[in-house]
């Protein structure tokens, strides 16, 4: 009988419990570039994020879901990332003086103001 290394019994239980999600980018111009949308289980999970794989880790944790995400490219079904879903969750990408990089995650304030062409009442 020929025996599996402990790794190897690990790497192939993560690729078998593997989630999988599907990316696809848009083209809105101007400073944000592009933006994506992300579809999991069939379903809009997180739609005009310049950054979408923190946005679908937050929005799978809240979800009670952990482990790893596998996001596809959305139109070839081509791996284009692993995440780790909990410890994606902390982190947001932000330009830096040499690049964009990794830094932990601000929850942003929503704030409450009128539309455009409203006028805020006092």
């Amino acid at each position: 009988m020929r025996r599996v290394s402990e790794s190897r019994l690990i790497e192939a239980y993560e690729m078998a419990n593997l989630l999988q999600a599907r990316i696809h980018p848009r083209w809105v111009g101007g400073r944000a570039g592009y933006v994506y949308s992300v579809i999991y289980n069939g379903k809009l999970l997180v739609d005009h994020s310049p950054q979408p794989e923190g946005d679908a880790a937050r929005a799978l944790l809240a979800r009670g879901i952990t482990g790893k995400l596998t996001l596809l490219d959305g139109k070839t079904g081509r791996s284009r990332l692993v995440i780790d879903i909990e410890k994606m969750a902390e982190l947001t990408v932000e330009e830096g003086p040499h690049g964009p990089r990794f830094v932990k995650h601000r929850k942003q304030a929503v704030v409450d103001r009128p539309a455009v062409g409203e006028e805020a009442v006092a």
